[in-house]
C-alpha cells in the first residue's frame, strides 16, 4: 500500500493512517479484516478484490499507531468498493461500496466516518459522480450514521437483497436492505443532514433500540420487527413515498416532500 494519508486522530486514538490498496497482499489483508469484523470465512474473495482493484475499484485499510509498541501501526478497519455504471441522470461512473468494517473493539470511535470520508475524496479525485451502498434498515445506529452523519439519500428498499446470510452477525437473517446514494460530482464537501419531522402525509417507520442484541436473545421478536418493517417499506414504496430522513428518535420518515428544501449541515 504505497499511498498513505494522515487521517487525523478521532477521540484519543493517536496517529491514524489510511492506506490505499493495490496488490494481492493488500486484498488478502482487507479480506482478513472483513472476516474478523463479520466473524465469517471468506466474506469477500481476495482474488475478486484484486481483480476489482485492477479495474479501478477502491480498497483501503485504516491503521492506528500503537505508541506503547514503538509506533507500530495496527490495521483496525477496511473498505472495498466496485466500479459501476452511471446512475440515471449522471454522466460519471458510480462507486458501489460493498463493505466497510471496523474491528469490534474500535467501533464507535469515529473510524468508520474517517474511512467513508476518505472514500468520498478518493471518488472525487478519480472521476466518480456518486457512491452507493446498502445497510440493514433495522440497525438504527447505521441509519443515523448513513442518513444524518454522512447525509446519504435513500434510493429504495430491497427485500432479501443478498439472500439469507450465514456470517457471525447476520446468521439466519434475511438480508433486507436500504440502498443509499452519496453525491460526489458537483459537491465541494460531503454534507450531513439534520433530523426531520413528519408532515401530514408522512409515514413513519420505527426501528428497534438494539436489534443486534434482540437477535441473540429473542429471535421471534427480532423476526417480527423484520416482517413489520418490510411490509411498511414495501407498502410505502407502492404508494410512491420515499425516505426523506430520520426523526430524532431514529424512525424513518417517508413522504413526497421536495428534498431540495431539506436542511443540511457540514460534517
Amino acid at each position: 500500500m504505497d499511498k498513505k494519508v494522515d487521517a487525523g486522530a478521532p477521540g484519543n486514538l493517536g496517529q491514524v493512517e489510511i492506506r490505499i490498496a493495490h496488490t494481492a497482499a493488500d486484498s488478502a489483508l482487507i479480506a482478513d479484516l472483513f472476516d474478523k469484523v463479520w466473524d465469517v470465512k471468506s466474506m469477500v474473495s481476495p482474488e475478486i478484490m484484486t481483480a476489482s482493484l485492477h479495474n479501478g475499484g477502491y480498497g483501503s485499510v485504516i491503521y492506528i499507531a500503537n505508541t506503547t509498541s514503538g509506533n507500530i501501526f495496527r490495521p483496525v478497519g477496511a473498505a472495498f468498493a466496485l466500479v459501476g455504471r452511471a446512475l440515471p441522470g449522471c454522466m460519471g461512473p458510480n462507486l458501489h461500496s460493498h463493505a466497510t468494517g471496523v474491528l469490534p473493539e474500535f467501533v464507535g470511535k469515529g473510524i468508520g466516518e474517517l474511512i467513508k470520508r476518505h472514500q468520498w475524496h478518493w471518488a472525487k479525485e478519480n472521476g466518480f459522480d456518486t457512491i452507493t451502498w446498502t445497510f440493514d434498515p433495522l440497525v438504527r445506529r447505521n441509519a443515523h450514521f448513513n442518513l444524518v452523519k454522512l447525509g446519504a439519500r435513500v434510493l429504495g428498499y430491497h427485500q432479501n437483497f443478498y439472500g439469507e446470510l450465514d456470517d457471525g452477525i447476520n446468521a439466519g437473517e434475511q438480508s433486507d436492505r436500504v440502498l443509499v446514494r452519496w453525491d460526489v460530482a458537483g459537491v465541494d464537501v460531503p454534507l450531513g443532514k439534520s433530523f426531520v419531522n413528519p408532515i401530514s402525509n408522512s409515514i413513519v417507520i420505527e426501528t428497534p433500540v438494539h436489534i443486534e442484541q434482540l437477535r441473540k436473545t429473542d429471535r421471534v421478536q427480532s423476526d417480527g420487527w423484520r416482517t413489520r418493517q418490510r411490509a411498511e417499506f414495501e407498502s410505502a414504496q407502492l404508494s410512491g413515498l420515499q425516505v426523506v430522513g430520520l426523526t430524532n428518535d431514529f424512525s424513518y420518515v417517508l413522504d413526497i416532500r421536495d428534498e431540495t428544501n431539506e436542511t443540511h449541515e457540514a460534517l
